[in-house]
């Protein structure tokens, strides 16, 4: 639970990221709805449903993984692609996901963009067998019938070896890129990657789409019997994508084969330093030289995690500091890196705590990195008996002593605010555009900052709630009204 000095918990001036628990029994509703549905082979029941699981938890990833694959089956494959990256995007060590996104373009005929996938996947799991055996398929369909015959020979799919052999033999490019269209219209289980119990005995008559582990689909020509825990079965859409179709190869002697042989490139111009050495007679300067005039200057550390130099900042991990790592420049020892997820009420959520490269991680073990400032403002802090809240966006790292929970602010117009509460004994690292300053609280005197501005605050503030700048005016932004007693911390860019 949030606590602070001033109740703030008990006003409920944070809202949970998540729904409540009625929204979760909603979620839950919406989710087996979606996941019948589509055991039931009604996709596009399945798609609302699940679009409505979503509402109340947009990041889950098992109700994200299922309306992927109806879209896959409804044929909406820009949008299943859209799903499947962000997916991997939150679970980039998933070779699964990898193995689905690759069979939606497989279908969409983008086979360079397919192979690339499924041999990530095999990066992430080499005894990934059916990522081995649609590879092949994909490598078939590319017309790279030699790779696609040593892919399905990996994935034991004899069947699929023998027809690149026949092919390589007698069959026109055509019609083996034809084959492997064909074979991947054929029935084929789509498993899903998270875990789900048994389904009810009469979805099994339907489709083949697993539900019991990360695995991806099924080689078409093995026709393989579903592992246990298989939840119901599909096909593919019901439109074949048309292969693509190679031109005719003409058949060309050897000797009237003509290579264009490029010529040998010209030296790039000399800069005018160089040329006024050369001139001089003076000689260029080593590698070791250079190296050893151009060494970066490395902040020096000043107690804690964090040193801040006048262009890069340093992160010191003894044990576990939770740190982003956007504008990394190296680092250095043994550290072991997680993402983060927010918590809520003493418990993990499944939203991560940052998005993109702005990821909050946990870094434990013994290392250190630099981070360079590219214009930000950072600025190094300890925190007391007394508890704080800052903007999440604004919140660059922290010392692992240091405990917190993630909540936000509603807005009725405009976006909500994104708040971490920080509590316990430890150093922290806030960014900024401009160099914060405080600004006092007084009892009976609401302060209002404008949300773009504000970086944090501390003391038994009041119920604080974002407020219209100008009340007939709302599109000139919302503000954050804080009121009772301590300080506000608010950026002001230089030049403002």
């Amino acid at each position: 639970m949030i606590e602070s000095g001033a109740g703030a918990a008990e006003n409920g001036i944070f809202d949970e990221d998540d729904a409540d628990v009625a929204g979760g029994q909603e979620f839950d509703r919406a989710l087996a709805q979606g996941t019948e549905a589509l055991a039931q082979g009604n996709p596009a029941d399945a798609r609302n449903a699940l679009e409505k699981a979503l509402r109340y938890k947009p990041r889950n990833q098992r109700a994200r993984n299922l309306l992927g694959l109806s879209l896959f089956k409804l044929g909406e494959l820009a949008k299943a692609e859209e799903i499947y990256r962000s997916l991997i995007e939150d679970h980039p060590a998933d070779p699964t996901l990898r193995v689905n996104l690759g069979l939606v373009f497989l279908k969409s005929t983008l086979s360079a963009d397919a192979v690339r996938c499924f041999e990530t996947a095999l990066d992430l799991a080499p005894d990934h067998q059916k990522a081995q055996n649609y590879l092949g398929l994909a490598l078939a369909q590319k017309g790279e019938l030699s790779r696609a015959r040593e892919w399905f020979l990996k994935a034991g799919n004899d069947a699929m070896a023998e027809r690149m052999d026949q092919a390589l033999q007698q069959a026109p490019l055509r019609e083996v890129a034809q084959d492997a269209s064909e074979a991947l219209s054929s029935e084929k289980p789509f498993q899903a990657a998270v875990e789900s119990p048994p389904p009810p005995a009469a979805a099994k008559k339907r489709d083949t789409l697993e539900m019991a582990r990360p695995a991806g689909l099924e080689a078409p020509p093995q026709r393989e019997t579903p592992p246990q825990g298989t939840r119901w079965v599909a096909t593919g859409p019901a439109s074949t994508v048309a292969p693509p179709v190679a031109p005719k190869v003409e058949a060309t002697p050897v000797g009237r084969m003509v290579l264009n042989t490029p010529e040998p490139s010209q030296p790039p111009a000399a800069t005018p330093s160089q040329a006024a050495a050369e001139a001089s007679g003076a000689p260029m300067g080593t590698m070791a030289q250079f190296t050893n005039s151009s060494r970066m200057t490395m902040p020096t550390e000043q107690g804690g995690n964090f040193a801040i130099g006048p262009s890069e900042v340093l992160i010191q991990v003894r044990g576990e500091v939770l740190t982003r790592l956007d504008g990394l420049v190296a680092s250095w020892g043994s550290v072991i890196l997680k993402p983060e997820l927010k918590r809520f009420r003493g418990k993990a959520t499944d939203k991560p705590f940052g998005d993109g490269p702005r990821r909050m991680l946990r870094a434990a073990g013994e290392g250190r990195f630099v981070v360079a400032r590219e214009g930000r403002t950072f600025t190094a802090m300890e925190l007391g008996d007394e508890p704080a809240y800052f903007r999440e966006e604004g919140l660059f790292a922290f010392e692992e002593s240091i405990l917190f929970e993630n909540g936000r602010v509603p807005s009725k117009a405009g976006a909500d605010l994104h708040l971490v509460h920080l509590r316990g004994h430890g150093k922290l690292l806030i960014v900024t555009h401009g160099v914060p300053r405080s600004v006092e609280v007084q009892r009976g005197e609401a302060l209002r900052i404008p949300m773009d501005q504000l970086v944090g605050w501390h003391g038994p503030l009041i119920q604080p709630r974002l407020v219209p700048i100008v009340e007939e005016a709302p599109e000139l932004g919302v503000a954050l009204e804080l009121a009772g007693e301590g300080r506000a911390l608010i950026d002001v860019p230089a030049g403002r």
